[in-house]
């Protein structure tokens, strides 16, 4: 491994432990459920989920489950106008 592609790991290592440095506005991921397999979204601040239970809820476990995971990175209204 080359000296310049040492110093990106090591750059990478550090920027991942400062979370607050990233802030995701859109994505989206497959998700296994207990019972199918659902796409979920997220864009500007908004959830997405193909399960019926989030289409008459708005809100399911995919989603819950996955702003558990994302909680430090996840886009909030204020961060967006923060970087304004």
């Amino acid at each position: 491994m080359d000296s310049s592609i040492i110093g990106k790991v090591d750059k990478a290592r550090k920027y991942a432990e400062e979370t607050e440095r990233v802030s995701v506005t859109s994505f989206k991921a497959i998700f296994d459920g207990k019972h199918n397999i659902y796409e979920v979204a997220f864009d500007s601040g908004n959830w997405f989920c193909q399960c019926l239970f989030f289409t008459t809820r708005g809100v399911c476990s995919h989603t819950m489950a996955l702003q558990r995971i994302l909680e430090d990175v996840l886009s909030t209204e204020k961060a967006a106008v923060e970087s304004t």
